[in-house]
C-alpha cells in the first residue's frame, strides 16, 4: 500500500498550500486559522487504515490521480436541465442553487428576507457571526475536515431570524461542473435562532466529463433554545463521485434537531461524519439514516452524538441494504457525560445482506459516565427470513416481489419517519427504482 505521504495528490496540496500567496488568504484571521489546519493535516497526511475511524474505509484508491484545486470557468450546459431533475416533483419548496460553491440568485427561487437571510460564506468571514461558528478545532481529530478549513473558498451562510416558522420547506441544491478530475471543499454555515423553525433538503448533482469528482464538504450548525431543525441529505450521485461530508451540529436548550440520511448506489465512496452536541438541558435529536449499497460501491456512515446537559433525549436508527459487492461502514458513537443524568438514548442498527458477496461493518458503542440514564444500542446482520419468504409465496406472490415486500417492510421504520408526504414518497420512488434490478437478479 502506497504511503500516503508520499502519493502525488498529497504532494500536489503541499506545494499548493505553501506556493500559494499569503495575501490570499487575509480575510479577517482566516490566514492564521488556515495555516493552523494545513499544518494538522501535512502532519499525518490523509487517514489511512491504521487510524481507528478508518478502518474499513482505504482511502488510497480514491486518491491515487491528482486532482485540479479551482474551477475557473464553469460550464453552462445542461445546468437548467440539471436542476429540474433534482428538483423534487411536486414539492412547493423553495430553492438555493450553488454552482461549485457559489451561490447563483438567479438560479434559485428565495423568499423575503423575514423568513430567512441566505449570503456566501465568502460575505461574512469579517464578521463577529464568523468568528463565533466557524472553528478550527474539529480540526485535530478529523483530518479531512482540517483539509477543507485550509482550502475552502465559498459556501453558503443560510439563517432563520428568532420565532420565524419558515412556511415551506428549502431545497438546496448544489451542482458542480468538472471538465477534468476536480477537489471541490465548500463550507457551509447554518444557524436557526431561538423559537424559529426550519426544515432543509440537500442535494448533489455533478455534471461534466471528469473521470472523478472528489467533493469534501463541511457544515456546521447551530440550533439555538427552543428552536427546530429538520434536515435532509439524499445522496444519489454518478459513479464518479466520490462524496466525504462533515456535518457538525450543535442544540442549545430546548431545542430539537431531526436528521434523514439516505444513501443511494451510484457514488463509489460515500463517508458521512454527522456529529451531535446537546449543549443545554431538554434536547431532543433524532438521527435517521438509510443505506442502499450495490455495485463495488463503499458507504461509510460514523455518528457521534454527546450529552452533556441532564434531561435530555437521543433516537438514532439506522439500517442498510447490501447488494452486490456493496461494502457498508456504520460507526455510531453515544457519550453520556457525567453531569447527563437523566439522559434517554437509544441507537440502533440493522443490516440486510441480500448478496454473499456483499460485506458490512458495524460498530455501535456507548460511552456512559453518569448513573442515572436510560441507554441502549444493538446491532442485527441477516438475510431474509426464509419462513417469511415462503409465507408470501404461498399466498401467490412472485418471489421477486415477496423480497421486494420484505425489503420495504425492513426499511419501514426509517423511511415512514417522514412527516412530509410529497418528500417521503420521492424517497421510497428512488429507493424503489434502485433496487429494483439487484433483487431481480437474486437468485
Amino acid at each position: 500500500m502506497a504511503n500516503q505521504f508520499t502519493t502525488p495528490f498529497y504532494d500536489q496540496l503541499v506545494a499548493e498550500f505553501e506556493n500559494t500567496p499569503k495575501s490570499k488568504n487575509t480575510d479577517g484571521d482566516l490566514s492564521k486559522s488556515r495555516e493552523d489546519a494545513f499544518g494538522l493535516f501535512k502532519a499525518k497526511g490523509f487517514p489511512t487504515t491504521k487510524d481507528e475511524d478508518w478502518k474499513f474505509t482505504n482511502l488510497t484508491p480514491f486518491l491515487s490521480d491528482t486532482f485540479s484545486l479551482s474551477a475557473d470557468e464553469t460550464d453552462q450546459e445542461g445546468i437548467d436541465a440539471a436542476i429540474q431533475q433534482a428538483i423534487i416533483p411536486g414539492l412547493d419548496a423553495w430553492i438555493l442553487v450553488l454552482l461549485n460553491g457559489k451561490i447563483q440568485l438567479n438560479l434559485s427561487v428565495l423568499p423575503a428576507h423575514d423568513q430567512f437571510v441566505v449570503r456566501s460564506l465568502e460575505s461574512i468571514i469579517n464578521t463577529e457571526l464568523y468568528q463565533n461558528y466557524v472553528t478550527c478545532k474539529e480540526a485535530e481529530g478529523n483530518r479531512m475536515y482540517a483539509l477543507n478549513a485550509a482550502f475552502f473558498t465559498d459556501g453558503y451562510f443560510l439563517e432563520v431570524p428568532k420565532n420565524v416558522v419558515v412556511d415551506k420547506p428549502v431545497q438546496i441544491i448544489h451542482l458542480y461542473t468538472a471538465p477534468e478530475n476536480m477537489l471541490f471543499q465548500p463550507r457551509h454555515l447554518i444557524v436557526v435562532n431561538e423559537g424559529a423553525k426550519a426544515e432543509l433538503i440537500e442535494t448533489v448533482v455533478s455534471l461534466g466529463n471528469a473521470k472523478h469528482v472528489l467533493m469534501n464538504s463541511v457544515s456546521q450548525v447551530m440550533v439555538k433554545e427552543n428552536a427546530n431543525l429538520i434536515q435532509y441529505l439524499i445522496q444519489d450521485n454518478q459513479a464518479e463521485d466520490r462524496l466525504i461530508n462533515y456535518n457538525h451540529v450543535t442544540q442549545q436548550r430546548n431545542s430539537r434537531y431531526d436528521n434523514f440520511t439516505f444513501n443511494l448506489p451510484g457514488a463509489e465512496l460515500i463517508r458521512n461524519n454527522l456529529e451531535i452536541v446537546l449543549n443545554g438541558t431538554a434536547t431532543e435529536t433524532h438521527l435517521l439514516g438509510l443505506y442502499l449499497v450495490a455495485g463495488h460501491q463503499l458507504t461509510d456512515n460514523h455518528t457521534a452524538i454527546h450529552h452533556r446537559f441532564p434531561h435530555c433525549e437521543s433516537n438514532e436508527i439506522y439500517k442498510g441494504v447490501l447488494l452486490d459487492h456493496g461494502k457498508a461502514v456504520f460507526n455510531g458513537k453515544v457519550f453520556v457525560e457525567r453531569p447527563a443524568q437523566k439522559t434517554n438514548a437509544f441507537q440502533q442498527n440493522n443490516n440486510l445482506l441480500l448478496s454473499d458477496k456483499a460485506q458490512v461493518f458495524a460498530k455501535p458503542q456507548l460511552e456512559i459516565f453518569a448513573d442515572d440514564v436510560k441507554c441502549s444500542h444493538g446491532c442485527t446482520v441477516g438475510q431474509f427470513d426464509p419462513e417469511s419468504l415462503f409465507y408470501l409465496r404461498s399466498r401467490g406472490i412472485s418471489e421477486e416481489s415477496a423480497r421486494k415486500l420484505l425489503v420495504e417492510a425492513f426499511m419501514f421504520d426509517v423511511t415512514q419517519k417522514i412527516e412530509n408526504e410529497i418528500l417521503k414518497e420521492h424517497v421510497q420512488s428512488l429507493i424503489y427504482r434502485k433496487m429494483e434490478n439487484s433483487l431481480a437478479n437474486i437468485s
